[in-house]
């Protein structure tokens, strides 16, 4: 009989911070260049399209040895009924053996890592000297975006949120995002000078901005090829599913285009409509490769850099990986028996 650590949303929240997760992440970008780490198939399933769907993604790390996967559905009605619209569950089991090792709350692992992948492609990719950072997008995920950015960057004197589907929303939004913000640095020992402002104007904005965030379900172009000045890097997170797309593609024709990993950038991210309309081939390389120096990520000061963050199960495998670990040593969660 075999054990399985249960581990809540509550728990995870003490046990995971967001240096763990950049730490996690780099280190799944690297095992799957190294061949460490392998991403299975995605599932992707609409109970009711525009309604109710699941995906499913997958994958083992060999240095971990652990398989394991993500399941997150969305059933749209749910708020009506006072239950989550976004469910996740993680499970991570023994390579060698398969048996179950861990259940977690998916859902805040999701947003420290995606955070933190969003963060680790300005770190590698962006001007060293880089100051000026924007966040696209004032949902969710925008403070964890931010907040692992100014740990990653820590030369960034200037946060700009802007919302280009609704631009007051920016500003209602700016000092709870702040608030969260420091609070997530707070949590992970650091803290931030840098100052925060909302803009409506997303092309002016665009303009001044060193690093780009980009965080929005959007399925059309939010930033425009012309907007965007040598030197900029832009890491686009919102894009996770065929059809989305928040930058325009000829963007990607004139960049050096990274991603975490290829098959899925060019079926279901940024890279997917630049891709079918023939602006953008292949990738310049995955972001494990530059991580782990065997590609070169900016090669000028006057480079613009992509990088398509997808989201890849190795993230969460890593993730809970080091989240079980603790929990194991201090007793957090809840054992049972299968």
């Amino acid at each position: 009989m075999a054990d399985i650590r249960i581990i809540s949303g509550a728990d995870i929240k003490k046990l995971f911070t967001l240096p763990m997760a950049l730490e996690a992440v780099e280190q799944a970008y690297l095992q799957k260049y190294t061949g460490q780490g392998q991403v299975w198939p995605m599932v992707f399933h609409e109970f009711d399209p525009g309604h109710a769907d699941l995906d499913i993604k997958s994958g083992n790390l060999d240095a971990e040895g652990i398989f394991g996967l993500k399941l997150v559905s969305w059933f749209g009605a749910n708020p009506e009924q006072g239950l989550p619209a976004l469910y996740g569950t993680s499970l991570i089991c023994d390579l060698a053996t398969g048996t179950p090792k861990a259940l977690l709350n998916a859902g805040p692992v999701t947003d420290l890592r995606t955070g933190a992948a969003g963060a680790l492609g300005a770190k590698y990719l962006a001007r060293p000297d880089s100051t000026h950072l924007l966040m696209v997008g004032c949902g969710e995920l925008s403070p964890y975006l931010i907040a692992a950015t100014l740990l990653a960057l820590p030369g960034l004197t200037h946060v700009t949120v802007v919302n280009p589907h609704n631009p007051a929303r920016a500003a209602e939004k700016l000092e709870a995002i702040q608030a969260k913000v420091q609070l997530l640095l707070a949590d992970a020992g650091a803290a931030s000078s840098a100052a925060f402002a909302a803009a409506e104007d997303v092309e002016q904005a665009v303009g001044q901005a060193d690093v780009i965030l980009t965080a929005t379900p959007s399925r059309a172009p939010m930033i425009q090829a012309d907007w965007v000045r040598p030197g900029t890097h832009i890491s686009c997170v919102g894009a996770d599913m065929s059809g989305k797309q928040e930058i325009a593609p000829a963007i990607l024709g004139k960049a050096r285009v990274f991603g975490d990993d290829a098959a899925q950038c060019f079926s279901v991210g940024e890279c997917e409509l630049a891709g079918k309309s023939g602006i953008l081939q292949e990738l310049t390389a995955e972001l494990g490769a530059v991580i782990a120096g065997a590609a070169a990520g900016r090669t000028s000061p006057e480079d613009i850099t992509v990088f398509d963050s997808t989201g890849i199960a190795l993230q969460d495998l890593a993730s809970a990986a080091v989240i079980l670990a603790k929990a194991e040593a201090c007793g957090a969660g809840t054992s049972a028996a299968l």
